[in-house]
């Protein structure tokens, strides 16, 4: 066969592909949902992918590509990204859920608390929060953790512990042997340790919780120490518990008793070790939940007055904000609190963060919800905004609730980015988090198990949620 000139380019280019009707044509899709014209982050690398077309089919992700190659179904529902920024949703790796009490004095009491519970649930996701990690467990959570699977109530893919344990609870070494075994066949998902556990009980509990698979995360207690805590494989270690005592200086002396969470001893607190703390948790591969928000709150820098102010209280009762104004004055004048040294423990923690994501410790996203002065879902918010302060880009911050989240959970293959096969756990925002880490609150709608939040249900539910708590 001969070929004409020009004919040879031809043969190239098809060869190659660039002319194959298939791959140039746009292709028709059927799905459940499909999110058009919108600017992918998809998490897997830094980068923006404009103008893409999502299919949703089953709650999963089903295809993506250039909105201009995807021809969506007629009969397929379409939200118009008009340039927006999708994410993968976030993780509240610190959470808690409401726990009933063992007896409801009256129907009101008991109304009451489901209420808070379902209002809970509801702003993770409004705020973003497609995933929950439970810290303090109860029977009932196992039962809300399968409704919301079963899509019967508006909350996020919940992960729980089994009941706290502390000194109270878990004092003799044979209880801390049967405990993770009871709590595996239970259901949780890990054990939440607390404080007050003695050196003896606690290598119980570790002995047996290698035997059964089933591992601790939280507190270090005062008698296991940060050493320790990492060379028993921990999964997470919360609010980075235990780290300011061992950084304190070896010569110091004189230390003051009764420092929850170190505070008390930032005047005694040698820098340099700090890069070690940072190695020894990398090499141990033990994750760390820094939970900055609650320090920011209860320990920090800001007057009851600027706490106070925060928008998102509105979502909080009146009663539980004064609560946490009482006990936030109460504590700070027991740790003899002044903002010289909220700033100073502030900087030191700031440090930490930094040390430890510069030698490739794993940090999950964390800040303690609903604890004093974090509401559920908009505390994280603010917790990716102090990583970034630590020194961390947008991006990285982004990583500590989505990538790392999957990676912790060993879901990679389900969730963290947006990718074919994943998840349809998404956050569709009005800016580029990338460019600015606080566009991650200028919430547009969400996505969770493929189903669609919009800005006006979402917003409808939130100010329902105001409404029951006096705004």
């Amino acid at each position: 066969m001969k070929f004409r000139p020009g004919q040879y380019v031809l043969v190239i280019l098809f060869t190659l592909g660039i002319l194959t009707y298939p791959s140039c044509a746009p292709t028709e899709l059927d799905a459940d949902l499909a999110i058009i014209h919108v600017n992918v982050i998809p998490m897997n690398d830094e980068r923006v992918l404009e103008s893409q077309t999502v299919l949703i089919r089953d709650g999963i992700i089903y295809r993506t590509g250039p909105s201009d190659r995807i021809h969506v179904a007629d009969d397929v529902p379409v939200i118009e990204g008009d340039g927006r920024y999708l994410i993968p949703g976030l993780a509240e790796m610190h959470a808690h859920v409401p726990s009933p009490p063992e007896e409801f004095p009256d129907e009101e009491s008991r109304q009451n608390f489901e209420q808070w519970l379902e209002d809970v649930l509801f702003l993770y996701v409004a705020a973003g929060n497609t995933t929950a990690r439970s810290m303090i467990g109860h029977p009932n959570h196992l039962q809300i953790r399968e409704q919301l699977e079963a899509g019967e109530i508006i909350g996020p893919r919940l992960w729980t512990s089994g009941p706290g344990l502390h000194g109270g609870n878990l004092q003799k070494a044979e209880r801390a042997r049967e405990v993770p075994f009871e709590q595996k066949e239970a259901g949780y998902d890990f054990m939440k340790l607390l404080w007050g556990v003695e050196r003896d009980v606690y290598e119980a509990l570790y002995e047996a919780a290698e035997e059964a698979d089933f591992w601790p995360a939280g507190h270090v207690p005062e008698e296991v120490g940060l050493e320790r805590a990492l060379e028993t494989g921990y999964l997470s270690i919360d609010h980075l518990d235990g780290y300011m005592e061992f950084l304190v200086d070896d010569d110091a002396t004189d230390l003051p008793e009764g420092h929850l969470f170190g505070f008390g001893l930032v005047d005694y607190i040698d820098e340099t070790k700090i890069p070690g703390a940072a190695r020894m948790t990398r090499e141990a591969g033990v994750w760390v939940v820094p939970t900055q928000m609650l320090f920011d709150g209860v320990w920090g820098v800001e007057t009851l007055e600027e706490l106070t102010a925060r928008p998102e209280l509105r979502y909080i009762s009146n009663d539980m904000l004064e609560n946490w104004k009482e006990a936030t004055t109460e504590y700070r004048e027991n740790i003899d609190h002044t903002y010289e040294r909220a700033e100073r423990y502030r900087e030191i923690r700031m440090m930490l963060i930094k040390a430890l994501h510069d030698e490739g410790a794993g940090i999950l996203l964390g800040a303690d919800a609903p604890q004093w002065w974090n509401v559920p879902g908009f505390s994280i918010h603010r917790e990716l905004k102090t990583y970034v302060e630590a020194g961390l880009t947008p991006y990285e911050a982004l990583r500590t609730g989505t990538v790392n989240v999957a990676r912790f959970l060993e879901i990679e293959d389900r969730a963290g980015t947006i990718e074919e096969g994943k998840y349809a756990d998404l956050i569709l925002l009005d800016g580029n988090p990338l460019e600015d880490i606080s566009n991650v609150q200028n919430i547009y709608g969400v996505f969770l198990r493929g189903k669609w939040l919009s800005a006006e249900e979402r917003q409808e539910g939130l100010n329902r949620i105001a409404e029951r708590n006096g705004e």
